[in-house]
C-alpha cells in the first residue's frame, strides 16, 4: 500500500519553506497538471502561506509541514491516478482549514506525491498538530483509497507483492473493516429509514447500536468485532446526518419493492459465495469477494453493463 512519511527538515523557516515549495514544483520532477493546491493556488502558494501567518501574527516557530505518500514501483497506476489519490487524501479531517500544496513526482522508479502544509490555519489561526490517533486515522484513510484504486500492497517479504484482493483476504485487521464499509455503503442505499437500515444490516449479520443521544453509531460484525461509523471512509459519508439524508432520497426515488429486490439480490449472491469453500480466502468476506467479481465483470463486459456497480451512489 502507499507509505506516508513525514519529513523533519532542520531549516523550517520562510527560506526553508520557499525551497521546499520550489523543490516539489520542480518541472524536472513533476508536471503542471500533476501539481495542485487545497485552499491555495500553486502559482502564489508561498505568498498565500505568508499572508495567512501575518493575519494571525503567527510568523515564529515552525512554518510548514512536509510529508510524502509513496507507492510501490511494481504498481501499474498512472501518475494521474496517484495524483488523484493524493488530492482525495486531503479530504481527511486533519487538513480542514489548512492550505496545502501537492505535486506528484515521476522522476524516481516509484511514483510519489509531496505535500507542503501551511503550519497556520487560515480560518482560526491555530497551529497544525497531528496526534498519534490522527496519524493512524490518516494512514487508514490512505489504505482505503488504495483499495478503491486497486493499488498493490507490499506484504513485508522482500520482492513479494500482493494485489488488493489478496490483501483484504489475508489481513484480518483491515479486511473486516472493509467488509463492514461495503455492508454499510450498500444498506445506506437500500433503506428508507433508520429502522429499515438496521434491519438490512441485521440481515447481513451485523448489529447496529444507533442511539439518538450518542454522536456515533457502533457496528458489531458477525464475529463480534466492533467499529464506529467515524472509522469508515470517507467519514462524512457515514455520519448519522449523511445516512438520514440518503434514506430520505431513497424514499423519494425508489419504492419499497425496488429496495427489497436489491437487498435480496445481495443476500442471494452472498449465500452462493459462502457455500463455495474452494475460494478459501474470501468466502468469509462475501462482500469483498463479490466486489472483486463485479470489477472483473465490468472490465470484461463493461459495455454490456453487467455486474454490480459498487461505486455508484444510487
Amino acid at each position: 500500500m502507499a507509505v506516508i512519511e513525514f519529513i523533519n527538515g532542520s531549516n523550517n523557516t520562510y527560506k526553508g519553506m520557499k525551497r521546499a515549495i520550489n523543490y516539489i514544483k520542480n518541472p524536472l520532477k513533476t508536471a503542471e497538471h500533476l501539481t495542485g493546491g487545497k485552499d491555495c493556488s500553486p502559482d502564489t502558494v508561498y505568498e498565500e502561506f505568508v499572508i495567512t501567518k501575518q493575519n494571525f501574527n503567527k510568523e515564529k516557530g515552525r512554518q510548514f509541514i512536509h510529508f510524502v505518500q509513496s507507492f510501490s514501483p511494481n504498481d501499474k497506476a498512472t501518475p494521474e491516478i496517484i495524483n488523484e489519490i493524493g488530492k482525495k487524501l486531503l479530504e481527511h479531517e486533519v487538513f480542514n482549514d489548512f492550505q496545502v500544496l501537492y505535486a506528484t513526482h515521476t522522476d524516481k522508479e516509484h511514483l510519489h506525491t509531496h505535500f507542503i502544509i501551511n503550519s497556520v490555519s487560515f480560518s482560526e489561526g491555530c497551529k497544525w498538530q497531528l496526534s498519534k490517533e490522527q496519524l493512524e486515522s490518516l494512514k487508514e484513510y490512505s489504505d482505503e483509497l488504495c483499495r478503491e484504486y486497486s493499488i498493490i500492497v507490499v506484504d513485508g517479504e522482500k520482492g513479494k507483492h500482493k494485489n488488493r484482493g489478496e490483501y483484504r483476504a489475508t489481513d484480518k485487521k483491515q479486511s473486516f473493516k472493509y467488509e463492514l464499509y461495503l455492508a454499510v455503503k450498500h444498506c445506506k442505499w437500500c433503506s428508507r429509514s433508520k429502522d429499515e437500515f438496521i434491519e438490512n444490516m441485521n440481515k447481513l449479520g451485523y448489529k447496529v447500536d444507533w442511539i439518538d443521544e450518542r454522536k456515533y453509531i457502533t457496528f458489531t460484525t458477525p464475529d463480534g468485532k466492533k467499529c464506529r461509523n467515524r472509522k469508515l471512509y470517507p467519514p462524512e459519508q457515514f455520519t448519522k446526518e449523511a445516512l438520514l439524508k440518503a434514506f430520505e432520497l431513497n424514499r423519494q426515488k425508489a419504492d419499497k419493492k425496488q429496495l427489497e429486490a436489491r437487498i435480496e439480490l445481495l443476500l442471494t449472491a452472498i449465500e452462493m459465495i459462502s457455500k463455495d469453500k474452494s475460494n478459501n480466502h474470501n468466502y468469509h468476506l462475501p462482500l469483498t469477494s463479490l466486489e472483486g467479481q463485479a470489477k472483473k465483470e465490468r472490465a470484461i463486459e463493461g459495455a454490456k453493463g453487467r455486474g454490480l456497480d459498487w461505486d455508484k451512489e444510487y
